[in-house]
């Protein structure tokens, strides 16, 4: 059986450091592909929000708290355009259904943002044990039992 592993990472050098530091933001498994992209595009967009706030959007940015914009790599652009494209979407889906793994990677001026899905195997005969609820709706009791109704 084949399910998917997700993962966002950032990596950067701490302030004063020369030493790069890596940091898993957050990971999910899914057996599903579709499961597997939807939830990376949702990161992209919550850690695109969270670097820096779409100013499309946020009700103090008006007419004169838009800058104009510089030469240094904007990331959280990068992750909104990515997160709503729905070609990438699909290409993505695809890519991984044939088995292959999908980076998405970010360069920001402090460090660089991986977005990350790989395929992983696990044996087909492995069952989850039977759970088996025991009381009413209130305060229900779940055991875990080879055959119920002994």
């Amino acid at each position: 059986m084949t399910g998917y592993f997700a993962e966002v990472r950032c990596e950067g050098r701490p302030f004063g450091s020369s030493v790069t530091a890596s940091h898993v933001l957050g990971t999910f498994r899914t057996i599903s592909p579709v499961l597997a992209v939807r939830w990376l595009r949702g990161q992209a967009r919550y850690l695109a929000e969270r670097l820096d706030p779409d100013p499309e959007r946020a009700p103090w940015a008006g007419p004169v708290g838009r800058a104009v914009a510089t030469e240094a790599p904007d990331s959280p652009a990068d992750l909104r355009a990515w997160a709503a494209d729905p070609a990438e979407e699909h290409a993505a889906r695809d890519h991984l259904k044939r088995g292959g793994p999908l980076f998405v990677t970010v360069q920001d001026t402090d460090g660089r943002y991986t977005l990350s899905v790989w395929p992983v195997r696990s044996p087909a005969d492995v069952r989850p044990p039977l759970h088996h609820r025991i009381g009413g709706l209130a305060h229900p009791l779940y055991v875990l039992a080879e055959d119920p109704w002994r």
